[in-house]
């Protein structure tokens, strides 16, 4: 494996540690929560994605071909110098392919440490618009030094010139530097991507887009293999010794309009690295089926959004912009604004529009409005079950542990530490019934679903002095900071948790205190052989781990609407589209998918359906010696149960 790692960024990234900005969508007021950066409340102001701190910067646009930069985010793209002249010209010369490279205006001074101590560098993404009049969409975001291999401004040039051909004295000659100076460049790159030879790192550098613009050096580019980036370079230019572009056909074939989906993702808290994984779910399916050719030759493409998932307005704002921009679909995660309002309020732009919508919100609020008005939210589909599933799967899981004897509970006490937010309730009275039923005795609490206070948890679960506890608490680091408290006061009680623990930031947090835990999630990766391929070749083109959900649902999200837009005479339909989505069966990742139901919403396996083929399985999974293991439902589990104060974790 290379020493080139692109670590998961939750491992060891500013943003686990509390240092990385607030990221925000669009240009709106709003006001900076962060008393440790301000020493209080600060007033409002605006932020524009591409003059955040610490070098974040993340902006999309839509390029006319007459050169006008429409930017979605507001990001002034403009703002890096020379960049707009390479978008404009894109859009001119009417690519026939999307274009990925590393924009760095100034190599010299690039520094190889964090993004905010020197000049940006960036990844740039230009697709070919998908209108009538042509252009192209650019989406542009700072590319961190380990997407970039910790090479320097100079040595990602150096690379760009030595995956073209270029020998030392090549290089040397084109960049006025000594043979033994390029020389240095070349070693030094090779030990950072972990190769021994120049093929080796001229594989890496297409395989991971790290071609960079603009070509530095004297002597135009002649002699250059015919790249399309090269191309791009020759346009700007405006040079006769351009690369040559392959022979082109006699007659030039009419090119098939994309099929579109636009897609939301958190913006801030622990949740935008959760976002990072759906982005990176939804790209491995497009790559997936656009190798294969596509729908019906049909690419593909994708346009992003990132928003405050607690902010109803800015939710419903983002989905309206992805409307406007003529997608054929929309996919979003979930929201903590879950009332059947906000849920109507949200769903409304694309309702209108007609083109399915498709989310993992784990919502029973948003899966009535679906049941109770048809006519208006039928193209909404919930692609997991509802969060009220989840106190039921406690009550089984327990009890199925309880009554074959792999745990022997000191009492029948049963404690849950519920969300106080009365949209999100996941122990419902049909729980409580389930317990009393199999001779359970609970006792239920409601914390706060943004900032609980885990020293009052703590001391209730030693008041009681329960058998197990379930806390519903969806944020990462914060479940995290209360399995370190309990470990350092433990008690006998097994411990519960639902979804957080599916992030990877959750374990790099928690380390060995999160031994032995439980937790559960409706939409989580299967342990067999398509949840390992996927993991592995999420892992091969990403360079991060999937973690146990996210990436996974959005990953199959994409594949369910493919199966779809394939069976139809024209993908572009929205309603037959949608009719299909409702037929559909489709076996995915994260288990399987049907919509047949009056709230479109995918049931879930055993709490709902004996039959795992039409549903996703509510899976258990228990922490041992640092991995993540299904223990429950039967025929899924991939290790047997460990009882409390019989882990072992392995030195």
């Amino acid at each position: 494996m290379p020493k080139c790692s692109l670590r998961s960024w939750a491992s060891g990234s500013p943003f686990a540690s509390g240092r990385f900005p607030h990221s925000v969508s669009e240009a709106t007021w709003i006001r900076r929560s962060d008393d440790r950066q301000t020493g209080g409340a600060a007033p409002a102001y605006p932020v524009l994605m591409s003059k955040h701190p610490a070098g974040l910067s993340d902006a999309i646009a839509v390029v006319s071909r007459g050169g006008e930069i429409r930017e979605r985010h507001r990001g002034d793209i403009t703002a890096h110098p020379g960049l707009a002249g390479y978008l404009r010209t894109a859009a001119r010369i009417e690519l026939s392919a999307p274009l990925s490279f590393v924009w760095n205006a100034a190599p010299d001074t690039l520094p190889a440490g964090p993004p905010d101590t020197g000049p940006q560098v960036l990844r740039v993404r230009i697709s070919p618009a998908s209108r009538p009049s042509g252009g192209c969409y650019a989406e542009v975001r700072t590319l961190g030094p380990d997407e970039r291999c910790g090479l320097t401004g100079r040595e990602l040039q150096v690379l760009t010139l030595l995956a073209c051909g270029l020998t030392n004295p090549g290089i040397a000659t084109r960049l006025a530097v000594s043979r033994r100076t390029a020389a240095t460049h070349v070693e030094r790159l090779l030990g950072k991507l972990g190769v021994t030879s120049r093929a080796g790192a001229a594989a890496i550098a297409l395989d991971r887009d790290l071609l960079t613009l603009p070509v530095q050096g004297d002597g135009g580019l002649d002699g250059l293999p015919p790249l399309s980036l090269l191309r791009l370079e020759a346009a700007v230019r405006g040079t006769v010794d351009s690369p040559p572009a392959p022979a082109a056909p006699r007659r030039r074939m009419a090119r098939l309009r994309p099929l579109m989906i636009g897609a939301v993702y958190p913006s801030a808290g622990d949740w935008f690295g959760d976002g990072l994984l759906m982005e990176q779910g939804t790209r491995l399916a497009m790559d997936e089926i656009n190798e294969r050719g596509g729908i019906a030759g049909r690419r593909i493409e994708h346009i992003p959004l990132r928003t405050n998932i607690q902010d109803t307005g800015a939710i419903q704002r983002a989905i309206g912009r992805l409307a406007s921009e003529d997608v054929d679909a929309i996919t979003t995660g979930y929201t903590f604004q879950r009332s059947r309002d906000s849920l109507a309020a949200q769903f409304l732009p694309a309702a209108s529009a007609g083109f399915p919508l498709l989310h993992h919100s784990t919502s029973a609020s948003a899966a009535d409005l679906i049941a109770e008005e048809p006519e208006k939210f039928g193209n909404v589909f919930q692609v997991c079950g509802r969060e009220s599933v989840y106190g039921i799967g406690f009550v089984r899981t327990l009890t199925t542990l309880r009554d074959s004897g792999a745990w022997r509970p000191a009492s029948n006490r049963l404690q849950v530490f519920d969300t106080d937010d009365a949209d999100t309730t996941t122990f419902t009275a049909s729980a409580t019934e389930a317990a009393e039923r199999a001779g359970w005795r609970i006792s239920v609490d409601h914390i706060s679903s943004l900032s609980p206070n885990w020293p009052t948890v703590i001391r209730k679960i030693h008041d009681l002095d329960p058998a197990a506890v379930m806390v519903a608490q969806f944020s990462a680091s914060s479940l995290a900071a209360f399995v370190r408290g309990f470990r350092e006061e433990p008690t006998g009680a097994l411990l519960y948790a639902l979804y957080s623990p599916s992030v990877p930031l959750f374990l790099d947090q928690a380390d060995s205190s999160a031994e032995g835990l439980l937790w559960a999630t409706v939409s989580g990766l299967y342990g067999d052989h398509f949840g390992h391929e996927f993991g592995r070749r999420f892992h091969q083109r990403s360079g991060i781990t999937s973690g146990m959900s996210s990436a996974g649902i959005r990953y199959d999200m994409v594949h369910l609407l493919a199966a779809a837009w394939a069976q139809c005479d024209s993908p572009h339909d929205a309603k037959e589209v949608n009719r299909l989505l409702r037929r559909t069966i489709h076996r995915g990742v994260n288990g399987s998918y049907h919509f047949g139901t009056p709230d479109q919403t995918n049931l879930v396996y055993p709490d709902q359906t004996n039959d795992p083929s039409i549903a996703q399985a509510h899976l258990v999974y228990q922490i041992q010696n640092g991995h993540h293991h299904i223990i429950a439902p039967a025929p899924y589990s991939t290790a047997p149960f460990r009882p409390p104060g019989s882990t072992r974790v392995q030195p």
